[in-house]
């Protein structure tokens, strides 16, 4: 299939699926970071004790990929970014796959019986895409001062 033919696919089966778990998306990030938390408690010191801000820009970064899936250039500026900011909180490749399986796991047990491989297959290629593109930017991040120093 076509890369922007299945591109917009996909971003019509994103938005669908994000309209089946937007009522109830407060609990679905919560969800997502307890199971995340659970399942790879050494990342918990990556993140803040007080988890709401957080969580917040979670769902605005989900949002805002499944807004602009179709758009990838309107994605990566904020990707680049975010991908340069991880780096600096310590996060490592394998950190992005334990994400994006705790992610998927979390949307499909939300959605229940309305998940459908087509939206298991959109969600994998967006996570690819936005994981990968941090991912990348997050290679090539320039050091903090202090880790220069150390």
């Amino acid at each position: 299939m076509d890369l922007d033919i299945q591109r917009t696919e996909d971003h019509r089966l994103l938005q669908e699926s994000l309209g089946l778990i937007a009522p109830v998306a407060d609990d679905v990030i919560k969800a997502f970071y307890d199971q995340l938390f659970r399942d790879y408690p050494q990342v918990r010191p990556m993140f803040p004790a007080v988890m709401d801000l957080q969580r917040e820009r979670l769902l605005k970064a989900i949002i805002a990929l499944v807004t602009h899936y179709s758009e990838p250039e309107k994605l990566l500026p904020a990707l680049n970014s975010m991908g340069r900011s991880h780096a600096g909180y310590g996060v490592q490749m394998e950190h992005y796959g334990a994400v994006g399986s705790t992610l998927l796991a979390t949307l499909r047990r939300f959605a229940g019986d309305a998940w459908t491989p087509g939206y298991e297959q959109a969600w994998t290629h967006a996570y690819t895409f936005a994981a990968g593109a941090m991912m990348q930017a997050g290679e090539y991040a320039e050091p903090e001062a202090d880790q220069m120093a150390a």
